[in-house]
């Protein structure tokens, strides 16, 4: 990993200088992921590829250097979480999958993060509600739902990865739910 694009990103959290980072996938690939022209898909699928390899070999370095409590990993105190801000559309007839869509989605490693499982889904036939499938959910209540997410359960989610208690250390306005199974804690 040494030189690689997330080098310094590395050393930083190796150091126990800073509790917090943000990255852009697009000083990987040096190109943005925002592309509107006949086989724009083909490009993104390229840029995506790379930028995924970069943050898979800084996960493969965190799972491999020893934590600074002696536990485990850093990867093991750590929670990496990689989203996009907008989905593209499906390629179709016609389209080639270049345009803008509300759709999205996150991905939790290490940390509290229950591992190795996909939550929700897409479904664009849903009657109703074509932005996401139904998923178990713990409202905010402490209620089971059943039902399509929404921003505000993603970012409840993470924020209770990163060990805040919802109602005690921080408020969503239009309530929540934290996706049921998604965390060891």
């Amino acid at each position: 990993m040494a030189g690689g694009p997330y080098d310094f990103a590395l050393r930083l959290l190796k150091s126990n200088l800073v509790t917090s980072l943000t990255l852009r996938a697009t000083s990987i690939a040096n190109t943005g992921f925002d592309v509107h022209f006949s086989g724009g898909a083909t490009a993104q699928t390229s840029h995506l590829r790379i930028a995924l390899e970069a943050i898979g070999q800084l996960l493969i370095e965190m799972s491999q250097t020893p934590a600074s409590s002696g536990q485990g990993s850093l990867l093991d105190e750590t929670l990496v979480y990689i989203y996009s801000d907008f989905g593209r559309t499906f390629a179709k007839s016609g389209n080639d999958g270049t345009d803008h869509h509300p759709a999205t989605c996150g991905i939790l490693v290490g940390g509290s993060v229950k591992g190795n499982q996909m939550l929700g889904g897409y479904d664009e036939t849903a009657k109703g509600s074509p932005l996401g499938a139904p998923v178990p959910l713990i409202e905010e209540s402490g209620s089971k739902a059943t039902r399509p997410p929404t921003s505000q359960d993603i970012a409840a989610t993470v924020i209770r990865a990163f060990g805040l208690e919802p109602g005690k250390d921080f408020f969503i306005p239009g309530g929540y739910g934290v996706f049921d199974g998604a965390l060891l804690i």
